[in-house]
């Protein structure tokens, strides 16, 4: 049962009742998404935020010169959105796309804000999510400042350990900030020693 995954992560900091359970249930939105369905588009106002049950999503920009910079990778059990657009309604900087088949809940902002309303606790989970997030964005940007590429590529595949083979060569050296054919030689030295 799909449900069941996103039961599973939320109570790793609240607990629900069975009507607290059943009623935010009550609000997610299922979808099955192909490789490359995009999810927020840059420009959109993020007014979702998504629990991946299956399959992996990647939240980017695009520069000026049409480079794209991977900010991060979302697999199953992960949540992701534009924070900064969903908590600002202001339009995205970002685009949230599907890098393979992937299955999601989505809740919308104005459902969240009710489930807030009727089960305050979740107001502590979403809090504990939104510090992880920052935690995780905070240690991304010192090691990107401080850390050779060969660690950080070691460090991505601890993180992202049941995806990191499905992704492409190209999203992962974007998301670590080097270039492809670098990023190939760090595997071919890793391969190898």
């Amino acid at each position: 049962m799909k449900e069941e995954a996103i039961i599973k992560n939320i109570s790793k900091h609240i607990q629900l009742n069975d009507e607290e359970r059943q009623y935010f249930l009550s609000i997610l939105h299922y979808k099955k998404l192909e490789r490359g369905k995009v999810l927020l588009k840059y420009g959109e106002i993020a007014k979702s935020q998504y629990f991946v049950i299956d399959g992996c999503l990647r939240n980017y920009s695009i520069d000026e010169d049409g480079k794209e910079h991977v900010i991060a990778f979302a697999p199953a059990n992960w949540w992701v959105s534009d924070l900064y657009s969903y908590i600002t309604e202001t339009p995205s900087e970002h685009t949230i796309d599907a890098l393979i088949p992937t299955e999601v809940f989505e809740i919308m902002k104005w459902d969240m804000d009710k489930v807030f309303d009727k089960i305050p606790k979740f107001e502590r989970f979403f809090r504990i999510l939104f510090q992880n997030s920052m935690v995780n964005q905070m240690r991304r940007i010192k090691q990107g400042m401080s850390v050779p590429a060969e660690e950080r590529y070691k460090e991505f595949i601890k993180q992202y350990p049941d995806i990191f083979q499905h992704i492409p060569l190209k999203h992962i050296a974007s998301y670590l900030g080097i270039s492809p054919e670098f990023l190939s030689k760090i595997r071919n030295k890793i391969a190898h020693s």
